[in-house]
């Protein structure tokens, strides 16, 4: 009796490396869990995953969490974590034009921000909106 061989495929990808580039972009952002939500510092993101950074603890291992940012919803799990920062790996792929967007959100954060916030002030002054 002959015992049948297996052959793996090989794999398209080396160990240890990622399955998509990532983008530098230290966004704020905001990281939802099971037990409620905080803000955060998006580090880095690509279509499959995102570094993050959090003031306090991060989540552990395994946790499921929601990365809220500029209107983009990624489902994932954490798959590392270290001091303050933690990796999250996406259920599914992010659209790389969103990625793209976020990068472009990056690139103008300051001058985004500013408009936002004298449009708030501007609202406070013609009393359409109570608090800042």
């Amino acid at each position: 009796m002959s015992v049948p061989s297996f052959r793996f495929a090989p794999s398209t990808q080396p160990p240890g490396r990622r399955d998509a580039a990532r983008l530098r972009l230290n966004l704020p952002a905001r990281i939802v869990l099971i037990t409620g939500h905080f803000p955060c510092q998006l580090i880095d993101m690509s279509q499959t995953g995102a570094c993050i950074c959090v003031p306090g603890i991060p989540p552990a291992i395994g946790a499921s969490v929601v990365l809220e940012v500029n209107g983009i919803e990624a489902f994932g799990t954490v798959v590392w974590r270290r001091a303050s920062q933690f990796g999250v790996k996406f259920d599914e792929r992010v659209p790389m034009p969103d990625v793209v967007a976020l990068r472009t959100v990056h690139d103008y954060y300051d001058t985004i921000e500013k408009d936002r916030r004298l449009d708030q002030a501007r609202e406070f002054v013609q009393g359409r909106r109570a608090v800042l």
